[in-house]
């Protein structure tokens, strides 16, 4: 009697197993839509880090800018006058690299206009030329300045 149970209890069990045995993994169904789910947040997370990616090499551009002027500012009272070519400044005033280049991949423009006058420019992601601080055709952009005062209006009073 208690063998005929045991072999019955076995026999559940076994049953068992293999219906669940046989439901392992996911449908097909159940696999497309996780993909498509993942899809969509994907598409909606590409814009931003788009963004940031541009925003980055945009940075990357002002900082190589700003550098390059600090270089040719110091070569300039150095040696009286500007650098013919950017590579000049190369291991004494700017450490080695792979090449000045600008938020598009391309290289500096970079010209001597006179004897202490240069222009330094380079495009950002958007293709817009920009123009660094010592270039002698920079123009600096009023942007967030306050207006003067009127005369009958002093500060503070």
């Amino acid at each position: 009697m208690k063998e005929e149970i045991r072999i019955k209890q076995q026999e559940i069990l076994q049953k068992q197993y293999r219906r669940l045995k046989s439901r392992a993994g996911f449908t097909l169904i159940e696999v497309i839509a996780v993909t498509a789910m993942l899809g969509v947040l994907a598409a909606m997370l590409m814009p931003s880090i788009s963004g940031a990616n541009d925003r980055t090499k945009n940075a990357k551009m002002m900082n190589d800018l700003a550098t390059l002027d600090q270089a040719i500012q110091v070569y300039r009272l150095d040696k009286g006058t500007p650098p013919n070519e950017l590579k000049d400044l190369v291991d004494e005033y700017v450490a080695r690299n792979d090449g000045f280049k600008d938020a598009t991949g391309t290289e500096f423009k970079y010209t001597v206009t006179e004897t202490t006058k240069y222009k330094l420019n380079g495009k950002n992601t958007k293709g817009d030329i920009v123009k660094s601080y010592g270039s002698a055709d920079y123009e600096a952009k009023a942007s967030g300045t306050t207006p003067d005062p009127k005369p009958d209006q002093t500060p503070g009073v």
